[in-house]
């Protein structure tokens, strides 16, 4: 069972990471436990992405009633993940760093989490107080830092050249933006 601690001790590790702090992984229950344990952080993350959405809902143009809405964005999150994570394992297979991917799962899941957690806070900042041109702006350099934040964990854990590294996160790019292209159709309805 994920107890409170570990979970603490998850974040820490995840934010070490960003500081590319090298005792970064000390901080991560990096055990076959562990690695179970930490599809736990999909579980926490869906609270905290839907109360982020359900705060944008608002500004989005759509008939889709907010329910519906806030359970079709939170079930593309998680598969958007779970594939991404499984084309890894793929991956791993193939190109020899299988033994590396499961502490690469590890830091993978509580970084979601951990990125998820931040956002909620600037996201209600952005929203309520700032003007909507520079909420975009801040959009875009948050997720620019969280694709360098992946490219860091994915060079680290699996031991892996800085271009692969790139290829790999990319990829992520390329399905969470697959993955919300189905969605759409049912998130962003029009009056008829």
């Amino acid at each position: 069972m994920l107890n409170f601690r570990e979970i603490v001790n998850s974040l820490y590790g995840a934010y070490l990471f960003a500081r590319r702090d090298p005792n970064a992984l000390s901080h991560f229950n990096i055990s076959m436990e562990g690695f179970y344990r930490s599809f736990l952080a999909m579980i926490l993350a869906i609270p905290l992405f839907a109360i982020e959405n359900s705060i944008d809902y608002r500004k989005i143009s759509t008939d889709t009633a907010i329910v519906p809405f806030l359970l079709l964005l939170c079930l593309a999150l998680l598969v958007s993940w779970g594939t991404y994570l499984l084309i890894m394992a793929v991956l791993a297979r193939y190109m020899g760093f299988s033994n590396h991917y499961s502490v690469f799962v590890i830091v993978y899941n509580w970084m979601q989490f951990a990125i998820i957690l931040l956002w909620l806070p600037i996201s209600i900042i952005a929203t309520g107080v700032l003007p909507e041109s520079f909420s975009s702006t801040m959009t875009l350099f948050f997720i620019a830092a969280t694709y360098i934040f992946l490219w860091y964990v994915l060079k680290v854990t699996l031991n892996l050249s800085g271009m692969t590294a790139t290829g790999f996160a990319f990829l992520e790019f390329l399905i969470v933006i697959l993955i919300q292209g189905i969605f759409s159709e049912w998130l962003f309805t029009a009056p008829v």
